[in-house]
């Protein structure tokens, strides 16, 4: 049951967004696919400490779940470096977070209390209003925060956490594509999961997971990494 160059300046540019969109490692997330971190940089973590206002440990966390999803990378002298990111990256990146999530889904279903089952209708709620409003960031946060309590009512702590890092670079990808995608097979793959959900059927919301992660975002990722939208290794 679940219970209730200059890599400072650059990321300081950020933080007004960043602080609607993930925290801390959203507004990293954010700066590096935006390209304020350029690849290739050093990160400093004391400089990214002080321009954030954060403590250097919660930077150093952030900074290891970005590693753990690609982009930084940790050298063998312990310092971090940002990687290039391009589309290909991005691709893999959401199947990853696909692969991670669906990976719950057996054993959450087996477990879940009503509660739960409350608690996720909200969340999938929450993720419907996003495509009614055609909101792209409120998208993709809403999957990101679905996947992680699912993870979370498994019990399985180091998902929960690679999935949250996952969905934060799924969630900037969402915001960076727009509003401008095709919603109706959005919407279709919402609807899908809301109607398995109450049923606790593990296949079904395995079958309907992989048909988002197939047959929708691919497009989502597509669009966000297009000439009008270049991530930041892309140029």
């Amino acid at each position: 049951m679940i219970e209730k160059k200059d890599d400072a300046r650059a990321v300081s540019g950020t933080s007004a967004g960043g602080d609607r969109h993930g925290g801390l490692q959203g507004r990293l997330t954010d700066a590096i696919v935006s390209g304020a971190l350029a690849p290739g940089t050093r990160v400093d973590e004391r400089g990214l400490a002080a321009a954030l206002g954060a403590a250097p440990a919660d930077v150093l966390r952030a900074l290891d779940g970005l590693a753990a999803v690609g982009l930084i990378a940790v050298r063998r002298d312990g310092t971090r470096w940002v990687t290039a990111f391009d589309g290909d990256r991005a691709r893999d990146v959401v199947a990853l977070f696909g692969d991670v999530w669906i990976g719950s889904v057996r054993r959450t279903m087996a477990v879940l209390h009503a509660d739960d089952l409350d608690y996720l209708d909200e969340l999938v709620e929450d993720v419907a209003l996003a495509v009614r409003w055609r909101d792209g960031s409120a998208f993709g946060d809403g999957l990101r925060a679905l996947a992680v309590a699912f993870a979370r009512i498994e019990g399985n702590a180091e998902r929960a956490e690679l999935v949250g890092s996952l969905g934060t670079l799924l969630a900037c990808v969402a915001r960076r594509a727009g509003s401008v995608f095709d919603w109706s097979d959005v919407r279709a793959a919402v609807v899908r999961i809301a109607v398995v959900l109450p049923g606790r059927d593990a296949a079904a919301m395995r079958t309907a997971l992989i048909a988002l992660f197939d047959d929708v975002l691919p497009g989502i990722v597509d669009r966000a990494v297009a000439p009008a939208h270049p991530l930041a290794a892309a140029s």
